[in-house]
């Protein structure tokens, strides 16, 4: 006992040594991978299938957390949580609070982040993995929030998309959307490889969502191509499945030799390759064509092989009680009434359990297939909000209620919108700084040209000083010269000289410069005059007496007398 436990222990151990190594050659092909789309694919494909052992299973995907946290990749990390939520699943074989736990960590993290295709991935594989274990109900709003952000996403972005197509598509056509269904895997279709299995079985499958939907016609050109690829790459199991599926098409034209021939390959090529679920499902097809045709031996002949190939477990009672119906048409034709009898009860008692069934799921597609409806509904009626702003008041009820609506349904679009409002007062905050530059050049510039006028005043008044001590120079020496030199000094006193209409220029300019400062002198002296307004804007400029004397075209003292004036109307 001693020794069986001590080799038990040391398999393990060479197990876990084996995972080790493979892990770590996947973790040097992920991390010298430099596409981040292929790196975060190879990721993806790391093992999860550990049956119980959840030890082997962290072991295993340990080195892509230390990876993701080393090159501080989000995708990683989310890629890693992904697959541990996988691994419990299978561990448990149900739904179950690790992997739940995992998938919100795996939400959380790209939903902080502009990663749409991320998200809509996660969307995906949270709701394939609840409606595997048919949580279906808990599944399909994380179907339809995947829809929700296909709009946004770009397909060449999102890692093993036919994978993740696949999946969605399968989910809709559960429920009976097979259109939808089609959508997905027609899209997907073009980035499969070549030849492989994968391209096959997504073709057969549209040919089989177009025969749910009994579109026999549109199914019969996707099943040969499918058939194609199969015979091109060699691949014999796929070959008689799809054989499987064309003779449906050939029984319903009302070939029944060819369909029988070719469900009988099916089942040749099944038994071959040990596909034993797809052997028990043709034996039971050629069993039922055998029995319409009422050759009843070699019904009963498959119907036993058939039968076989069952197990008792609930995935095997539609077909127990097709079998049972058939086993009764038999026995009525070989004319065996108590068989018969016999064989009736068993399928009533297993048709009234599948009803039961049946109706649930029946009733919950119906339910599903409403929220379909409504969500896309809603989402037209959002449409509709946006282009009934600017209606009269009498829509205001209509509209706020529409208003709440749109506010539940667009919750995943929040962030969307508050970083457009954002990018919205960022564009207005850098028109209004722009507009500011604009006002401060303006302000430096009348700033300068209020400044030059008080240099150039200046600068005259230095000029017409000089110019009069040369009239009286020249006045007994040369007096023909003095008259010319008083001309001119007459003219610059004319164009210096601040008349109405330069004073209302000036101000202008003066007012721009110092805001409301002449008319809070007013304001607090309202019995200041146009007048004194002057004198106290060429105060401010820091003008001596005889340049406002010039200004003004008054003498030095009635400038003198002006302030004097001005000083007691402020003073009082």
């Amino acid at each position: 006992m001693h020794t069986t436990l001590t080799k038990l222990v040391l398999t393990y151990l060479a197990t876990l040594g084996s995972i080790v190594h493979l892990s770590a050659q996947k973790i040097t092909n992920i991390k010298t991978q430099k596409d981040q789309i292929k790196q975060l694919e190879l990721a993806l494909k790391m093992k999860v299938d550990f049956q119980k052992d959840t030890i082997g299973l962290i072991k295993n995907l340990h080195p892509l957390l230390e990876l993701a946290n080393q090159e501080r990749s989000i995708p990683l990390k989310w890629a890693y949580y992904l697959l541990m939520a996988d691994g419990f699943s299978i561990a448990f074989d149900q739904v179950n609070p690790r992997s739940n736990a995992y998938y919100k960590l795996a939400s959380e993290l790209v939903g902080r982040e502009n990663l749409p295709e991320l998200r809509m991935i996660g969307n995906i594989r949270q709701g394939y993995y609840l409606y595997t274990y048919r949580e279906v109900k808990d599944a399909f709003p994380y179907f339809l929030l995947a829809a929700e952000l296909e709009k946004d996403i770009n397909a060449e972005k999102i890692p093993l998309l036919p994978e993740h197509y696949s999946y969605i598509a399968n989910f809709y056509s559960y429920i009976g959307d097979q259109e939808k269904a089609i959508t997905y895997l027609k899209t997907a279709l073009p980035y499969t490889k070549e030849h492989s299995r994968q391209k096959i079985d997504m073709t057969n499958a549209i040919g089989v969502y177009y025969k749910k939907a009994a579109l026999f016609d549109k199914a019969y050109p996707f099943y040969k191509q499918a058939l194609e690829i199969a015979a091109e790459a060699k691949d014999s199991v796929w070959m008689g499945i799809i054989a499987g599926n064309l003779a449906d098409y050939e029984w319903e034209k009302g070939n029944e030799e060819q369909a029988i021939a070719l469900v009988k390959q099916n089942i040749e090529l099944s038994l071959k390759y040990k596909e034993v679920l797809d052997a028990m499902r043709a034996n039971l097809e050629v069993a039922r064509m055998y029995a319409h045709q009422k050759k009843w031996d070699l019904a009963e002949k498959h119907i036993a092989k058939s039968t076989a190939l069952m197990a008792d477990k609930p995935y095997f009672l539609v077909f127990k009680r097709d079998a049972a119906k058939i086993l009764a048409e038999i026995a009525a034709g070989k004319g065996q009434k108590d068989l018969e009898l016999t064989n009736l009860k068993e399928y009533l008692v297993l048709k009234d359990s599948l009803e039961a069934r049946n109706n649930n799921e029946a009733m919950q597609k119906i339910y599903w297939q409403w929220e379909i409806e409504r969500y896309e509904q809603a989402n037209k009626q959002a449409e509709s909000k946006r282009r009934q702003i600017n209606q009269t008041y009498q829509y205001v009820g209509a509209l706020l209620i529409l208003g709440f609506i749109i506010i539940v349904l667009l919750i995943n679009r929040s962030k969307t919108r508050i970083k457009i409002r954002s990018t919205e007062l960022e564009k207005e905050q850098l028109a209004l700084k722009f507009e500011k530059q604009l006002l401060d050049q303006e302000l430096s510039v009348l700033k300068n040209s209020l400044q030059e006028f008080t240099d150039t005043v200046r600068h005259n008044d230095h000029t017409i000083q000089q110019l009069r001590k040369e009239i009286q120079e020249k006045e007994t020496h040369d007096p023909k010269l003095a008259i010319e030199i008083s001309e001119n000094l007459s003219r610059m006193l004319e164009s210096h000289i601040m008349t109405d209409e330069r004073w209302l220029k000036f101000k202008h300019v003066f007012d721009k410069v110092y805001p409301e400062f002449l008319e809070t002198q007013k304001l607090e002296n309202p019995k200041l005059s146009e007048s004194d307004l002057r004198l106290i804007a060429l105060m401010k400029l820091d003008l001596n007496n005889r340049s406002m004397s010039d200004l003004l075209g008054v003498s030095i003292e009635g400038v003198k007398k002006a302030k004097q004036r001005l000083k007691k109307k402020v003073d009082k």
